[in-house]
């Protein structure tokens, strides 16, 4: 815009975008916090067994498999579509994969500062982006790696934010338009994983209950969401078939539980389901009998507890020690925590101040529930190659020149410089693209190498899920024949059926620590020369 004078145009409110920045400067502090801690995420080597999973996962897909049918996994299409998509315009370097993570985590406190902002006040939105940068920032919760949870926590942050700063106020049509915004963002959070669908719940409920609830709003929401659930499960389900698509979304998980209650799970912690169930249906009493009870309430920030609360719930019942799976209750946490000490007016309805209880008491149970998840990497005064001190010091020395970048690598685990030495030396020999099955959890060499994936999917015990238990496995990479086996010490013992595969058709020919390289019989001459020992 522009204002005539003296037959001059001159531009109208210049000076607007600095006082918008001055508004704003609260922002820098919790943003640069966060920036600072998630310096040495690009540093960070090629160490964690489940991105290994989704980056070959991802290059099949690629390629042309088909996903669920040809190439499997037991996430939603929009994770694996995500790290094909920085694959192919990023590579597959870590600091590549760590800066889309980053910027979901950049997301996540723009949308946290968005709602609290509106809910809370300046000192309390400051409050809860210091506890969000610090939870982000550091690899407590695993917020760096490209796994499910941190990329589902943007889009379900902004849309927790847009319905609670929408929901109080009134409707400018019939059938308002803001919670399609709110339920495309929650169908993008299930597109990525199954949990987010507690979530998406939470928002339904608060729809249905707090400011000016109606039922058009709810079921503008649930349509969206529906539709877009729908826009990639029935391609999926035409494309793999119902049976496929069913076991690696449901049923996979349900056999995933029942060997975690059964004690099949390392480090989980072991209570019947019924118990289970019975510490979800109380949560979950106390939150809806609060939403009713806080029902058309213009003051919303109670609704913080519900969402919180049942996001908590996933970890709580889950009960297994992946730090991850808090990721996507941190935003309503957070916000909830911020929001202690508002007080009410004086004339409040016994009925709010009792809803206001249920909701905390039913949040705090969920979050002693989800104790047990745990966290990465313990603090500072931790000793060991696991620990803060580590993480941190070794970055500062590493950047300093203190130290090499690969001493600071090797120290995230005994796979990484054994991965590096295994992978040069299949580099070294000219088997780069060869096929082969990498006998381990840890799949990275498939990509180091660009290795042809043969199996089903990349981790054998996934491979196992699929195939069966005890033998079907080995059997299935004695019929494939491939060039190369790559076997690890901790997976071998796990899985022994494939020693009687490699003693009958492959020989030894590199190791490196408790990593083997087995190159087919009838290749040995031709790679390591007539007498085979290169």
């Amino acid at each position: 815009m522009a204002a005539a004078a003296g037959g001059r145009w001159r531009p109208a409110a210049s000076r607007l975008p600095t006082y918008r920045l001055r508004s704003r400067i609260w922002l820098i502090g919790p943003l640069a916090l966060y920036g600072l801690l998630r310096i040495p995420a690009f540093l960070e080597p090629h160490w964690y067994t489940d991105e290994a999973g989704y980056v070959t996962t991802a290059r099949a897909v690629l390629r042309g498999k088909v996903l669920y049918s040809q190439i499997w996994t037991n996430k939603p299409p929009l994770q694996i579509w995500t790290v094909a998509a920085v694959i192919h315009f990023l590579g597959t370097s870590e600091a590549a994969l760590h800066v889309v993570t980053f910027l979901t985590g950049l997301l996540t406190l723009l949308a946290i500062a968005y709602a609290a902002s509106r809910l809370l006040g300046r000192r309390r939105t400051v409050v809860a982006l210091v506890l969000a940068a610090i939870m982000l920032g550091t690899p407590l919760l695993d917020a760096e790696l490209i796994l499910p949870e941190s990329f589902l926590i943007a889009p379900v942050a902004w849309a927790g934010a847009l319905l609670l700063t929408r929901v109080a106020a009134p409707d400018t049509r019939r059938w308002p338009l803001w919670p399609v915004a709110v339920g495309v963002l929650a169908a993008a959070g299930i597109a990525y994983q199954q949990t987010a669908l507690a979530d998406t719940c939470a928002f339904g409920l608060i729809l249905a209950t707090a400011g000016r609830a109606s039922w058009r709003r709810v079921a503008v929401y649930a349509a969206t969401v529906a539709g877009l659930t729908a826009a990639w499960l029935i391609p999926a389900l035409v494309t793999a078939g119902g049976g496929k698509v069913a076991y690696a979304l449901v049923g996979y998980w349900i056999q995933f539980s029942q060997g975690q209650v059964a004690g099949a799970g390392q480090g989980s912690l072991q209570i019947p389901v019924v118990f289970r169930a019975i510490f979800a249906l109380v949560v979950l009493t106390l939150v809806v009998s609060a939403a009713w009870l806080r029902r058309r309430d213009p003051d919303t920030a109670w609704a913080l507890w519900v969402w919180a609360a049942v996001a908590l719930l996933v970890p709580a019942v889950a009960l297994q020690p992946y730090p991850h799976y808090l990721l996507p209750s941190l935003v309503p946490t957070a916000l909830a925590i911020s929001s202690l000490g508002l007080r009410l007016p004086a004339r409040v309805p016994s009925s709010r101040r009792l809803a206001g209880a249920g909701l905390i008491v039913a949040t705090g149970l969920a979050l002693v529930g989800a104790a047990p998840t745990g966290l990465d990497w313990p603090p500072a005064f931790a000793v060991g190659n696991h620990s803060f001190a580590t993480y941190y010091a070794g970055a500062f020395s590493t950047l300093t020149r203190g130290q090499s970048l690969i001493a600071y690598q090797d120290q995230f685990d005994y796979r990484v410089p054994e991965d590096s030495a295994v992978a040069a030396w299949i580099k070294a020999h000219g088997l780069d693209g060869s096929s082969a099955v990498v006998w381990s959890a840890d799949t990275w060499l498939y990509d180091l190498n660009d290795l042809q994936l043969l199996m089903p999917t990349p981790p054998i015990y996934n491979d196992e899920h699929l195939l069966g238990y005890e033998g079907p496995v080995a059997q299935e990479v004695a019929d494939l024949e491939p060039a190369l086996v790559i076997t690890e010490s901790q997976s071998v013992a796990a899985w022994p059926e494939i020693d009687p595969v490699l003693a009958a058709g492959y020989k030894n020919v590199d190791e490196s620590g408790s990593e083997i390289v087995w190159l087919r019989d009838a290749l040995v001459a031709s790679v390591m020369g007539p007498t085979g020992l290169g």
